[in-house]
């Protein structure tokens, strides 16, 4: 399923222009409005930042919430990625170059013994397992988070487009799908967790019983 990652693009408004362009006629990226200082669940996948509008202050204290945004610094002079920072681009620079770097990390996890990437999602024997869409996007937006907790209206927006008020039962009954398909024990799941009002994903060597 295509799925696009969300991306937050902060510089002066002549490159941001030029990159929003970019990023929209290239189809793999959302763009989304705010900054990566938000809750967790409400993180960009990805972030491009110039060098104006790098607050390394900011970044450290999302970092330390857990913020797990793929962050590429538009800088220039070379030099070496600040704290906070995954990768740098000086310029000139080609925006396929900006790209690669921004896909350097695509999202990847383990569901208990199963490993999921690229939308698939595979057994220990390397057979891959049959899921629709949904459960597809569903998983993804889960792996995005690495651990933490995702809302049930954040995975309503991002999966189905619902808005925030909407009253459904949808998103439960693919969670239930998914745990028959993935769980010994569908009604005590181990790896499809429930966290307050959203679900996560539980690391594979995570204490089952937590």
């Amino acid at each position: 399923m295509f799925f696009p990652r969300a991306l937050v693009i902060a510089a002066e408004p002549q490159l941001r222009a030029t990159l929003v362009e970019q990023f929209a006629a290239l189809g793999r990226y959302a763009l989304r409005e705010g900054r990566i200082g938000a809750p967790g669940e409400d993180w960009p996948d990805a972030a491009v930042l110039d060098e104006a509008h790098c607050d390394p202050e900011a970044l450290a204290e999302a970092r330390a919430r857990g913020c797990v945004t793929r962050v590429v610094l538009i800088a220039d002079a070379p030099t070496s990625p600040p704290q906070g920072v995954d990768a740098v681009v000086t310029r000139p620079f080609r925006f396929a170059e900006l790209v690669a770097l921004l896909d350097a990390a695509p999202s990847r996890a383990a569901v208990g013994p199963y490993h999921f990437e690229a939308g698939e999602l595979r057994a220990p024997s390397g057979a891959r397992l049959k899921l629709t869409e949904k459960e597809t996007a569903i998983l993804t937006r889960l792996a995005r988070a690495h651990g933490a907790t995702v809302s049930r209206a954040a995975l309503l927006r991002d999966v189905w487009g619902y808005g925030p008020n909407l009253s459904t039962r949808t998103l439960e009954t693919h969670i239930h799908r998914l745990r028959r398909k993935l769980e010994q024990s569908p009604e005590r799941p181990r790896w499809i967790k429930t966290e307050g009002d959203g679900y996560r994903l539980a690391a594979s060597e995570e204490d089952p019983a937590s």
